[in-house]
């Protein structure tokens, strides 16, 4: 399938294939996770089952008036500041000629998820592991809801909608099972050293050698491979599955980028779908050489000026572009030890 996106938030023009593992690289600002955003919100808009007219509003007379703006329309409000999406704004996902296409004018809406093969009850977007500080935060809300609703009433509260979906995702289970999720869960083991469970209060800890740790305590790099374990166990990755990763390398050491860039590439061989977004080039590089050595179908974008592209549709002439534009910050490194050298001869 594939994402089309013009005039959202710092995006000018992005048109990025989403078919196994797709990797985002850029700089800060440069709009990279305001793709992620808009494939979240785009695959929670499609209706799992085709709706007539007739079923829908009872007469075949009323235009078909798009899944986005009735069903999406929160999460729209909750993941985009009202600036992102204007009346220029265009999102596009296509799929063997069918299209679900939004802006303000003009919706195109053949596209549902059986289409694409991906679910919306699978699909998530992990923005950070400080999901686990928020757990009693999350559990709270999720009281207060469910006491609401008992008594019929209800109140708006405010919370981070992708972290919220998150933590659901990660404390509940589903009956769907494939068998070779286990094996990458053990996997996870075996890298930190430990599992994430419930205790016997509901509430998730780091065990370790027959020791338990509050996630409070628990060293972040560490949190961030747990959450893929604890989704991995829930069974919410397997081949219907979409992963959106922002930035995953940000609390990882290198040695432990490389170790997430396998598990990544392991699951794309296994059929989830993952867009990763990354400033690193240990991160991106470490894709590459395992998705190439796993022969998995990848594609490289550069985030820059507004535009999300693939230079010349070639993923080598990308990385090249990629990587000289991460390595500045050597070139910086260059210039000092030469000014420095220069210092040193002339005295």
């Amino acid at each position: 399938m594939e994402l089309q996106l013009k005039n959202i938030g710092m995006i000018k023009d992005a048109n990025v294939k989403i078919d196994g593992l797709t990797v985002i690289a850029g700089e800060n600002d440069t709009g990279k996770s305001t793709v992620g955003k808009a494939l979240y919100l785009v695959i929670n808009s499609l209706s799992v089952e085709e709706i007539t007219m007739q079923e829908l509003y009872g007469t075949d007379e009323i235009n078909h008036l798009g899944r986005l703006n009735t069903y999406g329309k929160k999460i729209q409000d909750s993941i985009f500041s009202n600036k992102s999406i204007g009346n220029d704004s265009v999102i596009k996902l296509s799929n063997n000629n069918k299209s679900f296409i939004y802006h303000k004018e003009l919706v195109a809406d053949e596209l549902y998820q059986k289409d694409i093969k991906v679910s919306s009850l699978i699909t998530t977007f992990i923005e950070t592991p400080i999901v686990w500080n928020l757990q009693e935060f999350f559990r709270s809300i999720t009281d207060i809801e469910s006491h609401l609703k008992l008594v019929g009433e209800s109140i708006d509260i405010p919370y981070p909608f992708l972290m919220k979906d998150l933590y659901f995702k990660l404390s509940t289970k589903r009956n769907f099972v494939e068998k070779w999720t286990q094996s990458y869960s053990k996997e996870i083991t075996n890298i930190i050293n430990g599992t994430f469970q419930k205790d016997e209060d509901g509430v998730f800890r780091f065990y370790r050698e027959e020791k338990k740790f509050d996630l409070i305590d628990t060293a972040t790099g560490i949190k961030y491979f747990g959450i893929l374990q604890v989704l991995l166990d829930n069974n919410r990755l397997n081949s219907y599955s979409l992963l959106i990763l922002d930035e995953p390398e940000v609390h990882l050491h290198p040695k432990w980028q490389l170790e997430m860039a396998k598990i990544i590439v392991e699951l794309v061989k296994n059929g989830v779908k993952i867009l990763v977004n990354s400033h690193s080039p240990y991160m991106i590089e470490a894709l590459q050489r395992y998705s190439k050595l796993a022969e998995v179908n990848s594609d490289f974008y550069l985030a820059e000026d507004g535009y999300i592209k693939k230079e010349n549709d070639n993923n080598s002439e990308t990385l090249s572009k990629i990587f000289e534009k991460l390595s500045e910050p050597f070139d910086t490194f260059d210039k000092m030890d030469s000014d420095s050298m220069e210092k040193l001869i002339n005295g």
